[in-house]
């Protein structure tokens, strides 16, 4: 799993048939790395900081063997404490 900030949205003039409609991110990770391109399916926006799976856990969350980059989670400031809804 990769730790990330969405970055930007990423546009395709062409896409595989299976990733038609599928919305893409562009995620710099944190601390060393390259940029990914991450298929989205939480609908994040630019500044996020996400969680990313990659290679077979993301074709799994996906269904889709072509995808080798998903974002799975919304996370919260790394190091800060969670705090639990009051009713």
């Amino acid at each position: 799993m990769v730790l990330g900030d969405v970055v930007g949205k990423v546009w395709a003039d062409r896409i595989l048939p299976a990733l038609q409609g599928r919305r893409l991110v562009l995620v710099r990770p944190r601390g060393d790395g390259p940029d990914l391109v991450a298929v989205d399916p939480l609908n994040v926006g630019v500044g996020t900081t996400v969680l990313v799976v990659t290679d077979e856990a993301a074709a799994a969350v996906t269904g889709q063997p072509t995808v080798d980059a998903a974002v799975v989670a919304l996370v919260a400031e790394p190091g800060s404490e969670r705090t639990e809804p009051t009713t």
